[in-house]
């Protein structure tokens, strides 16, 4: 399914009608990386263990991870979403997971060869911690050499480990879910054959409702029968916050799919794109709540099993009402005189956006730019006897922030945005040779939004710019059926229904305006998914 991709941006960093490229989500993955820095360098001066209400706002950093995988459900499964409705096939699983290795791999190996020869010089000289962290499989050691989250300066890329565990079994997760979208004989809420788009989206909705919620039974593993905490730094207990994502990109799927953007998904789209601050207002209070003993302590430890349940609950919750409104912003195109929320615009905006567009660097180097802060600095831990009051911890903070982003620019420009080019020359070379499309119908790039917010998953409000969407003739034969339904007509003996496979209707359905271009300058914004 060839998707669309429409050049000009409107005013406010918003998304033309037709392109998946949004600025407000790099700017909510800046404040997710942010909030990632605030959680450890509250750690590393002993903040987290003062116990007045700030530092239990400071401990609850780590609400940065689930925000930054519902964005990976959303940016990744999106286009499986819209080919799973739209009845047409995905694109080369190969390619797929050729362009996450170049996305994640390059920039974090140099991390690795830095930190743990540098901050584990003992485990370094072996070679099982290399083996570990170089091939991300340190979460599974039931019995680490490290104390705490991971090894020194690595501390953070667990969520790495489960962020590449989700790039793997998504294909798979992506098959199982399109084929029970499209299972025959199932009679949808209205006594129809589920095989319309409407129809489809709710049986996809239902299971992934149901894949999230497997992620409470799974935490129950860690603990019953016997003890295994290793097991919750694994994908399954963590899945939730994945199904969250991927439960948004199927409803914009959906809406996109609806024919004059008038449906119940476009709608729903629209009321939470316009309720934007009440669904802030709802993430606040649950976080709020997620700031009390009932979620766990303050500082990183075990927790009791119904402390964790508690938390898996209200992390997605926050995570939920955060990315929905920021995504579904586009909708608001075809409601005259709207315009983007404010939070839109500010997260939209240019430091926003550059801190997003380099926010995988800032995760990978926060840890070793904290350890060299406090090494040059001379600062103590806090159980070397460092004390830090709160001015001089936010202090602290944005010294390590600047840090980190000055690093992460440099591993943009010299390692990221080279092993980037790297996978457009393999795929010049595949559309050169004739391959560039998929023989099924797939197109290579469409997890590029996954690393740049350059996706061509068509969005919601499209109708109203007129622009022509893969969708569309598949929604108007919809219409069309439905028209003939009301005037109690069906189709004669001599006419005949289109048929999918007849190239005149494949190519009509894979049409796209102004050509097939995969325009994506290294200069774009282009970032990663883990935590």
């Amino acid at each position: 399914m060839t998707l669309l991709r429409a050049s000009a941006r409107p005013a406010g960093g918003q998304a033309a009608p037709g392109t998946g490229h949004q600025d407000a989500l790099d700017g909510l993955r800046a404040l997710a990386a942010a909030a990632v820095i605030v959680t450890h360098v509250g750690g590393l001066t002993g903040y987290v263990l003062t116990g007045t209400p700030a530092s239990w706002v400071v401990s609850r950093g780590n609400i940065g991870v689930p925000i930054f995988f519902v964005l990976s459900g959303l940016l990744l499964y999106r286009p499986w979403a819209a080919a799973a409705l739209a009845g047409a096939p995905a694109g080369r699983l190969g390619s797929y997971l050729g362009r996450r290795a170049l996305r994640i791999l390059p920039a974090y190996w140099v991390v690795v060869l830095v930190a743990l020869p540098v901050l584990n010089p003992g485990p370094a000289r072996h070679a099982w911690p290399w083996i570990q962290y170089l091939l991300l499989v340190q979460n599974y050691d039931p019995h680490p050499w490290w104390a705490g989250t991971g090894a020194a300066g690595l501390a953070q890329d667990w969520s790495l480990v489960v962020e590449v565990s989700f790039y793997l079994v998504l294909p798979v997760l992506a098959a199982l879910l399109t084929w029970h979208a499209g299972r025959a004989g199932w009679i949808n809420h209205r006594g129809r054959p589920a095989t319309d788009v409407a129809g489809r989206a709710r049986r996809l909705l239902a299971a992934t409702a149901i894949l999230g919620l497997s992620s409470f039974g799974w935490t129950l593993l860690a603990y019953y029968p016997h003890a295994e905490f290793w097991f919750n730094a694994t994908l399954p207990p963590l899945l939730i916050w994945f199904a969250a994502g991927m439960a948004i990109a199927v409803v914009a799927a959906w809406a996109a799919a609806e024919p004059a953007g008038d449906g119940p998904a476009s709608r729903l789209c629209r009321a939470v794109a316009s309720s934007a601050g009440m669904c802030f207002l709802i993430a606040g209070c649950a976080f709020a709540i997620a700031c009390t003993p009932a979620a766990g302590p303050e500082f990183i430890s075990l927790l009791s099993p119904w402390s964790a349940e508690l938390r898996l609950a209200l992390f997605t919750v926050v995570a939920l009402a955060l990315v929905a409104p920021v995504a579904f912003q586009p909708a608001l195109a075809s409601t005259p005189q709207a315009r983007p929320a404010l939070s839109s615009r500010v997260l939209g905006s240019p430091v926003p956006r550059f801190a997003g567009r380099v926010s995988y660097g800032i995760f990978l180097w926060q840890l070793v730019i904290g350890w060299a802060f406090f090494t040059t600095a001379r600062l103590k831990g806090p159980f070397q006897g460092g004390h830090y009051n709160g001015l001089q911890t936010l202090g602290i903070m944005a010294a390590v922030a600047l840090l980190s982003t000055a690093a992460a620019t440099v591993s943009y420009y010299l390692v990221e945005v080279p092993a980037r080019r790297l996978g457009r020359l393999r795929l010049a070379r595949r559309r050169r040779s004739g391959l560039g499309q998929d023989q099924r119908g797939g197109q290579p790039g469409h997890d590029d939004q996954a690393d740049d917010l350059r996706d061509r998953v068509p969005q919601v409000g499209h109708q109203a710019a007129g622009v022509t969407r893969p969708e569309q003739p598949l929604a108007d034969h919809a219409a069309d059926q439905r028209g003939q339904q009301q005037g109690g007509q069906q189709p004669g003996a001599g006419e005949l229904e289109p048929d999918p496979a007849d190239p005149a209707v494949a190519g009509r359905r894979h049409e796209q305006p102004g050509g097939d271009r995969h325009d994506d300058g290294a200069g774009e914004p282009a970032q990663p998914e883990a935590g």
